[in-house]
């Protein structure tokens, strides 16, 4: 395993090349939406935690209408959360699902790294993770003060796998569709390809912690 709080380089590159093995280029992802997603893997009666929530809570109604029963999580002081950080999880407490949404490119590597960590431990074999985070090829995302860390789509699954988690799905999404007038699609298409941009403006991974890992016999 890594060492504690450390992203370890070696495992990186592991991981960038399985990565492009199960899914490809990432120009080659399907096109889907948190929205669409999120509806097949939550089920009623789960405990789902929502890490880096913010105030508005976008996915909070569609986790709740779900049957799901919905806890936050965020650092910000100001705001009204269950939880300020997985310290505050009183012990005992697993969750079915969780969902990361537009949180990590806030954090440094190492933070990022230790946060799904801590995200595997206090999920229950079997449950499954959603992260989601700018597109590191778009040409405009990254364009924010805040944003510390970009994330590829390859170094988001490797993240995932080096904190424990299974990659199931690596999709891309954007809140506005490609245009329809066909000429424009086309230059859109080429351009994105010579340069190896997308149009889309954020990527998503979805995993899962095994059931038979040698780490389930601490739950």
């Amino acid at each position: 395993m890594d060492v504690e709080g450390q992203f370890s380089w070696n495992k990186l590159m592991q991981w960038r090349s399985e990565c492009h093995g199960k899914f490809g280029s990432f120009l080659d992802y399907s096109v889907k939406s948190p929205h669409e997603v999120l509806p097949e893997l939550l089920t009623s009666g789960s405990r789902v935690l929502d890490i880096g929530a913010g105030a508005h809570k976008p996915f909070r109604q569609v986790i709740v209408a779900s049957g799901a029963a919905y806890f936050c999580m965020d650092t910000d002081p100001a705001g009204d959360f269950d939880y300020h950080s997985f310290a505050d999880v009183p012990e005992g407490i697993s969750f079915d699902f969780m969902m990361a949404n537009q949180v990590l490119e806030h954090m440094t590597v190492d933070t990022a790294f230790r946060t799904m960590k801590a995200a595997y431990e206090r999920i229950r074999p079997g449950g499954k993770v959603m992260v989601t985070v700018p597109n590191a090829a778009h040409p405009v995302r990254q364009r924010d003060c805040t944003h510390i860390t970009p994330w590829p789509p390859n170094d988001l699954y490797s993240l995932l796998r080096s904190a424990g988690f299974h990659v199931d799905l690596m999709t891309r999404y954007n809140k506005f569709p490609l245009t329809d007038n066909p000429l424009k699609r086309w230059i859109v298409e080429v351009v994105c390809r010579e340069f190896r941009m997308d149009w889309c403006d954020s990527i998503m991974a979805v995993g899962h912690r095994e059931t038979d890992s040698p780490d389930d016999t601490k739950e």
